[in-house]
């Protein structure tokens, strides 16, 4: 899935992430060339790493 700067985003269900990950709603802040996305929590404000095919958009 293509996902560009700024997109509300929310980490899939069953993603292979930390089990408090999923479902966390976030934007995308950037994104690099290996596929990974930097998402900044709506909830918290911190900033994870997530592969593109943990995402779908809101």
């Amino acid at each position: 899935m293509d996902f560009k700067l700024g997109d509300i985003v929310v980490v899939r269900d069953g993603a292979p992430v930390r089990p408090e990950l999923r479902g966390m709603k976030g934007t995308v802040v950037e994104i690099i060339e290996n596929g990974q996305v930097r998402v900044r929590s709506d909830g918290t404000g911190n900033d994870e790493w997530f592969d593109a095919a943990a995402l779908r958009h809101e």
